[in-house]
């Protein structure tokens, strides 16, 4: 029994010595640089292969020429069909934008044809708005405004009454010559005060004697004895006055200075001053003659 015991107690390790460290004899050492010198040789590189840890294999330059241009080829195939879809979306982008740039000039053209036409139109339009105030102002050219008639004068007495009126602005004229087409009173605009009498708008049947009348009523100084509050004035129409209002300093200073003018059509005025006739197709151009007389 004792000698089993002392087998056992030989056999059990170094405690002391199993984490410390352990000493490598010579012949290992050199075993192991001959080994490397070997691999160094070769041109070799050792790396682990699928079988056990200590299992090794060797790549060569071929084969990693190989595998680089495997890679080469990949990446050139895959770059290339990046350019090929990409080159393709830019063709499909410029045929898209090539229609795009079509449309536009076609949209460009349309618009300078449309706007040189509505140029035309709004030239025609004007002419025709200038023809139609003429034919309004022709179909009123016999008639006259009476304003500042007495409401007090009756529907019925209204005929003797302008007959009358008539007479005592020209007195010259028979009175026979003094005929009246007819005569009403027109309604009062609302901005007019209810005290002011309505306008009494008269035809006279001859276009001469209506002119004569007009022109006696503006060269009087004073109004007749028994018409203190009536004023006479030519029957336009509304958009023929509005042009005439634009004139108004013009026709200001002429009158001022005894120049005679006239209305033409379209509005424009034509003064006819020591025997040479001007004619002005707007204000600005009216003031600058007023300007370039120097008389005036």
């Amino acid at each position: 029994m004792s000698q089993r015991k002392s087998t056992k107690k030989a056999a059990k390790p170094d405690k002391s010595n199993f984490f410390g460290s352990k000493q490598v004899s010579s012949a290992v050492i050199m075993q192991a640089a001959k080994a490397s010198s070997d691999l160094d040789s070769d041109d070799g590189i050792l790396c682990c292969g699928p079988g056990t840890p200590t299992e090794t294999s060797q790549i060569t330059k071929s084969d990693l020429a190989e595998a680089l241009d495997k890679l080469s080829s990949k990446l050139i195939s895959t770059w290339q069909h990046t350019a090929d879809s990409l080159r393709k979306d830019l063709q499909e982008l410029g045929k898209r934008t090539s229609h795009v740039e079509d449309k536009c000039d076609e949209f460009a053209t349309a618009h300078n044809d449309l706007a040189t036409h509505v140029e035309h139109l709004a030239t025609k339009v004007h002419k025709m708005e200038e023809k139609m105030r003429d034919l309004e102002d022709r179909s009123r050219r016999n008639n006259l405004r009476l304003r500042g008639v007495p409401e007090e004068v009756a529907n019925k007495d209204l005929l003797a009454y302008v007959r009358g009126l008539l007479h005592a602005f020209v007195p010259e004229v028979p009175t026979d010559m003094l005929l009246v087409d007819r005569v009403h009173r027109v309604p009062k605009p609302r901005h007019i005060a209810q005290a002011v009498p309505r306008d009494i708008l008269l035809r006279a049947h001859y276009h001469h004697i209506k002119e004569h009348v007009l022109r006696s009523s503006r060269i009087r100084t004073s109004p007749p004895e028994d018409y203190p509050t009536v004023k006479i004035y030519a029957d336009l129409s509304s958009a023929t006055l509005q042009k005439r209002k634009e004139f108004k300093q013009v026709t200001s200073v002429l009158r001022n200075h005894e120049v005679r003018y006239r209305w033409g059509f379209p509005t424009k005025l034509i003064i006819t001053r020591d025997g040479e006739t001007t004619i002005l197709h707007s204000p600005g151009e009216g003031l600058k003659k007023i300007e370039s007389l120097g008389t005036l």
